[in-house]
This record gives structure tokens, sequence and C-alpha cells, in this order.
């Protein structure tokens, strides 16, 4: 058994950078957004994280998802469910 770390990490990761896009890119798009994201990166401590972590074990993923049982479904969905909220209200204008 392979286990799901990568995949909940870069679940993770992706769901933090979406929504950080979205908020930013509600009014459009503008070159105070690519300072925006280089910003964060270089200042929010956690968002670096998650994102680093997303990134890292990437590779790892594919594989993950080969050996994938119920339980570990069960456990993604759970991540990306937690993240709707979140989603749904970076989306609003």
């Amino acid at each position: 058994m392979v286990g799901i770390k990568e995949s909940k990490e870069a679940l993770i990761g992706i769901n933090e950078l979406a929504i950080f896009i979205a908020k930013r890119l509600k009014d459009g798009i503008g070159m105070d957004d690519i300072g925006a994201i280089i910003d964060v990166l270089k200042n929010d401590g956690e968002f670096k994280i998650k994102i680093a972590a997303a990134f890292d074990g990437i590779k790892a993923v594919p594989e993950e998802m080969k050996d994938i049982d119920m339980q570990e479904g069960v456990e993604l969905a759970m991540v990306q469910i937690m993240y709707m909220p979140k989603i749904i209200e970076a989306f609003k204008k």
C-alpha cells in the first residue's frame, strides 16, 4: 500500500492556489497580480509551506492514485469538501 500523502498535499496546494488566484482576479488581470503572487510566496509562511509540499511530491501522485482504496478516496474527498465553501466564497463578486 502506497498511501495518499503526496496526493493530499497536492490537493491542498492546488485548492490554496486556486482560492488565492480567484480572489486576486475578481477585478481582472493586472500587473499587480504577479507582484501579489510573488509577495504571498515570499511573506506568507503557511501558504508557502502548502504550495511547496504540493509541488515537492507531485511525481508520486500517479503511483498513489493507482493504489487508492475506498478509505483513501473518502479522505481525499473530505479534503475537497472542506475547501468548497472557501472556493465558493472566493468566486463571489
